[in-house]
């Protein structure tokens, strides 16, 4: 298992924030968007783009970059167009295919390009804070849909602390005090977590900043998917992806697997394993393997520590219970009661796909501390 996976976390060791000069059209693009949507010229601009780039040459933050960058404008043509036609031209189609055949996860927007390779710090000089970052590519623009993105940077930036702490602890002969530094860390997580409705109003996120991230499949508007016009491997076949959530995240199913937490077998657990296709495929291959020890070797672990720390690790389960109980109240506020006086984005299901609520209370339900 690639373990130092966990020291450093999620976000990326290197974040590209410009490609190089073969794609000034799209990086054009991309930083006139929240423009381009307003003045609804987001048809004639890609019309415009080359049809096809070569990405055969770039790095992985590159290709991060790329998938971003695409990702981004595939979005905005989609549900910042007039006409209502499913399908992709091939100026995005045909480089974005390519671009996810490279990172093995498809061409939609996912929550790598979303929040994990979206941001830099404002001030450098200054340590990571949550005031300290700007995200890097918007739709619309403005705070609320930038704060959106910002917490789950943070969130993943302090992730890191807990996922190390737990890796001692479980696979390095560690000591209380790791799981001490574990709950302290996703007591912080949950600090942060509280903090979004500080600059993310839920009118403008229902309104504004939801509405783009939607995917493709169950979704309303797309019943038989979309078409990526010019991709021979699509052979002309609408395709249907999941849209960016946070589910994609690789934080809580790794700590699932790490203290124990399990899902029943049923179409929530399919759903949890479908969006690790949506992961980098270097979380999605540790978090697989991260299962199997969690089902195989965990309990032999556990079998040999003492009842404080078997209460400690508890206490961080209770909290990660808290996580995803904030996660639910944050999508009946935002979603579900906005549904009720606007109609403007689907409230029937999750910009995933998924009939969010149910399932965001049964992920709450099935995490309960090992003890009980």
């Amino acid at each position: 298992m690639n373990l130092e996976l966990l020291n450093r976390g999620f976000i990326p060791e290197e974040i590209c924030l410009n490609l190089p000069d073969t794609f000034s059209d799209v990086e054009q693009l991309a930083l006139e968007l929240p423009k381009v949507l307003a003045n609804e010229q987001i048809e004639s601009r890609v019309l415009r783009l080359e049809v096809e780039k070569n990405v055969d040459d770039l790095t992985v933050p590159q290709l991060e970059r790329a998938m971003l960058v695409y990702s981004y404008i595939g979005h905005a043509f989609m549900w910042g167009k007039k006409n209502d036609l499913n399908v992709i031209p091939p100026q995005i189609a045909k480089t974005w295919h390519k671009i996810s055949t490279k990172l093995e996860r498809p061409p939609i927007l996912s929550y790598a390009s979303y929040a994990l390779n979206n941001w830099k710090m404002l001030d450098s000089s200054q340590p990571f804070d949550l005031e300290n970052i700007v995200i890097v590519q918007n739709f619309l623009g403005g705070v609320d849909e930038d704060w959106f993105i910002m917490i789950h940077v943070a969130i993943e930036y302090e992730a890191k602390e807990i996922l190390s702490a737990l890796k001692k602890y479980f696979f390095d002969s560690g000591v209380a005090t790791d799981l001490e530094d574990a709950l302290q860390s996703i007591k912080k997580i949950n600090h942060t977590m509280n903090r979004m409705p500080e600059k993310c109003d839920p009118f403008i996120y229902y309104n504004r900043v939801r509405p783009y991230i939607f995917g493709w499949k169950n979704n309303p508007t797309t019943p038989e998917g979309v078409i990526y016009e010019g991709v021979d491997e699509y052979d002309g076949k609408p395709q249907i992806f999941r849209g960016e959530t946070g589910a994609q995240s690789s934080i809580v199913p790794m700590l699932d697997a790490l203290l124990g937490v399990t899902h029943s077998d049923d179409p929530l657990k399919e759903y949890l394993d479908e969006m690790r296709l949506y992961m980098p495929k270097e979380h999605r291959d540790l978090l697989n393997e991260l299962d199997s020890w969690s089902q195989t070797e965990r309990s032999a672990t556990l079998d040999s520590i003492s009842n404080e720390d078997k209460n400690l690790i508890d206490e961080i389960i209770k909290e990660v219970h808290i996580f995803r109980s904030k996660h639910l109240e944050y999508a009946r506020i935002y979603i579900y009661e906005q549904s009720l006086t606007n109609d403007s984005n689907s409230n029937i299901v999750g910009t995933g796909g998924t009939p969010f609520m149910k399932y965001l209370d049964k992920h709450l339900q099935e995490t309960v501390p090992t003890n009980d």
